[in-house]
This record gives C-alpha cells, sequence and structure tokens, in this order.
C-alpha cells in the first residue's frame, strides 16, 4: 500500500516567530504567511525544497488564474488539470498580461487560492513517499534493475549530509551517534531525497544508458541566488517568475517530474533534451533512486541509485536562480555558465555578477523579474510596499576532485538593501553607482594596502604567498561596515556624498588595520633593507601607504 503522502504528512520544517515546526505541502501553501522562512537541515536543503514549491506554483499558475480559472489560451483537462494543448505564439503577448495580472492579484491577496490546493490533490497518487508504482522523486525496482542492474546503495549516513560519512572512512564530528546514523525519520528521509538529486557528486559508479557526461545535480553548480520577503509567501512569490520566456519556456507545457505519465518517460527526457521548462528544471532528478517501499524508520535506510547524464549548462537561461559567468576562451568560449560562489568572498564583492552590471555580466533570472515588478505598466500599477529586500546566496562546496566532486560545505549568505535602490538600474542609477563603490574599493584595497604588504613582506623576507591571507582578513573587517552602508543607502540619497561617506569609513579602517601592523614592527623592521641607493623600512612604506591612502578620494 502506498504510504507517507507528502501533502499531508509534516515534513517540510518552517520557522515562525516562536519555534521550527514541520508542515506538510498543503499547510505550506493554506498558510504560507504565517511562516517566517524555510528551516531544514541546511539552507541547501531549503533552496532545493523551495524550488520544489515554486514548481508547483510555476504549474498551476501557467493554467490557471487568482480566481482558479483555465486560461483561454490553451486547453486544460477538467479532471487531471493537465494542460493538453500548447499556446499559439501570436497569443504570447495577451498570455504574459495576464500572468502579470495573476501574479498581481494573488500578491495583493497576500495568500495563494485555493486552485493550488485543488490542482494537488488531482496529483495526490504522485505524492507518496513509498510506493511501488508512483514514488515521489524515486523510480520503482523494476526500472532501476532494467537501466542499472539495480544501481549502487546508498546508506543514510550517506544522504545525510550533516553526516556525510562515507563507507571507507568515519566522520569524527558527526552530529549523530554511531548507533543512529544508518536510520532516518520518514520526514528526513523526504528532506534529503530532494537535496540528494539537487546535490549528488560523480563518486558513485552505477549509471543510466551511455552518456557523455553524468549530472552530479543540477543546483550543485548553480551560484544559487533568490529574494527574500518577510514571510514565506512573500518568499514565493518574489521568485515565482510567472513570465519567463527565456528559451521559450512560456511555449511550453509546464511538466514537474509527478506529471509524466510514467517513470520511463520521466528518465528519458534526461536523454533527449526534455528538460525545456522551468516545472521540469526544478524538480530535474541527477539519479535514479529506488527506496524500498515497505521501509520502516526502524529498519536502517538505505537505497539504490543510478547516475543520469547532465542537464545543458551553457546559455541554458531557463534557470533564474543562478549567477552567470561568461567565458571568453576555453571549451565554453563565448558562452555563459553557471558560476557558484566563492567561499571566501562576501556576496557584496561580487555586486556586478548578482545586478547584472558590466558587458559581459548576465543578471540572474529573479534580479531581472523584480525589476520587472517594477516597471509594469500604468494598467497593471503594482506597489509592492517593501522597505528593504534581502538577496541570499547558497551553494554547495564540492572538495575539488574531479572523480568525486563530493560535498563538503555549503556557502550561504545575505544581503540587505533598499527595493526602490535595487531597482534603480538605469544608467548612473543607484545600482551602477553601488558597483562603482564596490570596483573602488577593490581597487584601493588591491593599490594601497597590497603594495604596503609586499613592501613588509620584502622587509622581513616573508614568502608572499601569505600577502592573500592579510588581504582577505581585512576584507573580513570592512565586511559588516559596507552591509551596513549599503543597507542605509535610500533613492533620494546624493550619490557622491555616500560614496565619500564609504571611502572615509573605508580609509580609516584600512589605517588602522596597517597602524597595528606597524605597532608589531621589530627592530629588523626600522632596519630595513637597503637597493637602489636607498634604504626600504617600516617607516618609509607605512609613509608611502600614507601618501598614496589619501589621494583616494
Amino acid at each position: 500500500m502506498p504510504r507517507y503522502n507528502l501533502l499531508d504528512e509534516k515534513w517540510i520544517m518552517v520557522a515562525d516567530d516562536k519555534a521550527v515546526t514541520k508542515v506538510s505541502i498543503k499547510e505550506l501553501f493554506n498558510n504560507a504567511g504565517r511562516y517566517k522562512e524555510f528551516a531544514g537541515d541546511m539552507k541547501t536543503q531549503d533552496f532545493a525544497i523551495m524550488r520544489v514549491m515554486l514548481a508547483i506554483l510555476h504549474t498551476v499558475f501557467s493554467r490557471f488564474n487568482a480566481e482558479g480559472e483555465a486560461y483561454e489560451f490553451f486547453d486544460v483537462d477538467s479532471e487531471s488539470f493537465l494542460q493538453t494543448s500548447e499556446i499559439a505564439e501570436e497569443d504570447i503577448e495577451d498570455y504574459e498580461e495576464e500572468l502579470y495580472q495573476t501574479w498581481i492579484d494573488i500578491w495583493k491577496a497576500k495568500k495563494f487560492p485555493d486552485i493550488v490546493s485543488e490542482y494537488l490533490e488531482k496529483w495526490r497518487d504522485k505524492f507518496f513517499l513509498y510506493d511501488d508504482k508512483f514514488p515521489f522523486f524515486q523510480v520503482t525496482k523494476e526500472v532501476i534493475e532494467k537501466d542499472a542492474k539495480g544501481g549502487g546503495e546508498f546508506y543514510g549516513k550517506n544522504i545525510n549530509r550533516l553526516v556525510s560519512e562515507s563507507n571507507n572512512k568515519q566522520a569524527y564530528f558527526s552530529p549523530r551517534d554511531d548507533s543512529y546514523k544508518e536510520y532516518m525519520r520518514d520526514d528526513e528521509s523526504a528532506r534529503w531525497l530532494i537535496t540528494l538529486q539537487g546535490y549528488m557528486g560523480t563518486a558513485d559508479k552505477k549509471k543510466v544508458g551511455n552518456a557523455k557526461t553524468y549530472s552530479k545535480g543540477w543546483i550543485y553548480d548553480l551560484g544559487g541566488i533568490y529574494l527574500v520577503g518577510s514571510n514565506l509567501f512573500e518568499t514565493l512569490m518574489l521568485n515565482l517568475t510567472i513570465v519567463n520566456n527565456e528559451n521559450n519556456n512560456l511555449l511550453k507545457i509546464q511538466r514537474p517530474c509527478w506529471e509524466t505519465d510514467t517513470i520511463e518517460r520521466n528518465v528519458e527526457a534526461y536523454f533527449y533534451s526534455g528538460i525545456d521548462n522551468i516545472s521540469a528544471l526544478y524538480t530535474a532528478w541527477s539519479r535514479e533512486i529506488f527506496i524500498d517501499p515497505n521501509h520502516a524508520e526502524s529498519d536502517k535506510f538505505v537505497c539504490s541509485i543510478a547516475k543520469l547524464p547532465e542537464i545543458e549548462h551553457s546559455d541554458n537561461f531557463l534557470e533564474p536562480m543562478t549567477v552567470w559567468k561568461y567565458n571568453k576562451d576555453g571549451e565554453y568560449k563565448d558562452k555563459y555558465r553557471p558560476k557558484k560562489h566563492d567561499a571566501n568572498q562576501s556576496m557584496w564583492r561580487n555586486f556586478g555578477l548578482l545586478t547584472g552590471v558590466g558587458e559581459t555580466v548576465r543578471k540572474p533570472g529573479v534580479i531581472e523579474w523584480l525589476n520587472k515588478l517594477d516597471n509594469i505598466s500604468d494598467s497593471m500599477k503594482l506597489e509592492l510596499d517593501k522597505e528593504n529586500i534581502t538577496l541570499s546566496a547558497v551553494s554547495m562546496i564540492d572538495d575539488g576532485n574531479a572523480t568525486s566532486w563530493a560535498p563538503i560545505d555549503e556557502i550561504s549568505d545575505t544581503l540587505t538593501m533598499k527595493e526602490r535602490v535595487l531597482a534603480d538600474i538605469g544608467d548612473g542609477g543607484w545600482v551602477d553607482r553601488i558597483n562603482k563603490t564596490v570596483t573602488d574599493t577593490k581597487s584601493t584595497i588591491d593599490n594601497v594596502l597590497r603594495i604596503f604588504l609586499l613592501g613588509l613582506f620584502e622587509i622581513r623576507n616573508m614568502d608572499k604567498s601569505g600577502i592573500p591571507k592579510y588581504i582577505e582578513q581585512f576584507y573580513f573587517r570592512i565586511d559588516l561596515s559596507f552591509r551596513q552602508w549599503m543597507e542605509s543607502v535610500d533613492i533620494g540619497d546624493d550619490k557622491d556624498e555616500k560614496e565619500i561617506e564609504w571611502h572615509n569609513i573605508l580609509k580609516t579602517a584600512m589605517k588602522n588595520y596597517v597602524d597595528e601592523l606597524v605597532s608589531n614592527a621589530t627592530l629588523r623592521d626600522y632596519k630595513g633593507i637597503e637597493g637602489s641607493g636607498s634604504v626600504k623600512n617600516i617607516a618609509t612604506i607605512y609613509n608611502s601607504f600614507l601618501y598614496k591612502l589619501n589621494q583616494k578620494k
């Protein structure tokens, strides 16, 4: 018998004003405004689950408006709520206008309409975690036997990324006792199953078919970026890029993984470029996964897995929740590829990539969507009524080993600024000006602080490979100050005055940092070294530092 239906069981972890609690999918959509945020085991897990919830919304509102009425541009089956015909190209403009209106109506209502629950009920049979016919995000035993001779075994301590213990090496600092590493509750299994499909690596051996490259998980390669609202309803809505026409998305029928008529057809999509709509992308698999439908919580957790082909990365702008890197040369010359976040850099240091400033920089889709919402025609005038917007970044860190790409840690960062400032994208607007301030900050650190450190290391005969450590230490020192400055910027502020304000903060912080280094100087530092007919010591390089710093405006 199928059991543990995710529509009813409490498995999604959310936070309200008082505590973290677990809710079902239907509870989440019915009460989204009551919850502050997803609060799962890891931020990467939250990101993976949020995308599944967005896939539901994309699917529903690609077919129905806020009143629960089907759009007139195509046929929708009344029994299954399946879209049974495609939209004609000549209707796209009118369709887009209605999609905008749907988004606006839902936003103003501050809650999701009943059509979401009605849709989920139509597909109830596809949301069982344990089932021998259509298990959620999994294949049946027959399919994995046919495709990969049963696949390879994957255990509870492998799938739970808080443990991440391999069969060959013990995780000594696991948050779980050795006696419980192999076990997972059903709600945990559901969360980690979705996470596994998004973040996997390539260390496992069994494969499906014969592909050129196999997936490590689509979202594993993303520099994940999303907008955060004051509650879960706002967060889901702000990231619901409903008018997403990249890669002809609006011409396609939305097909989340549970809507395929057979599991085999779902798997075939990865071999025949079938991931051509945003709902399919948000529910993309990296593995065929089989969990015994008779599994009980009292049993050690084990599943069978087999690799699926990699989804095309180059210029796949269907994906709105990532930053992009333009490749000027190499294998992917003149192509954009998703760019993972740098573990050693705060989010604001890549402000240009986040906001799409620069000649070859492509704006993330969710940021483009926010800009569109701020520029809706007068006939659909929308006031977001949001003082601040928070950008959140999330990425999984790998081990750097091309034979495994094993997940070892995650990156999570946020950046808050005024919504009206982030929407000021014209030439000379605040987005341009903040990006210039970030660029000038990096230049000052490179051309003033780094030069001083080069001199200091030369005097002390130290290995100059240690300089980046000092540079990053200084970036860490100014991190909070820059975040506070950025959050203080408002649309009516004088741009020159605000820029000067930050550079004064920067110069003071840099001088204090260098003063600390100088205060620890030794007699050898003052004696210095001779070269080119002069003496270089800590006093001369300090004076040179002050001169260069004061030249900066």
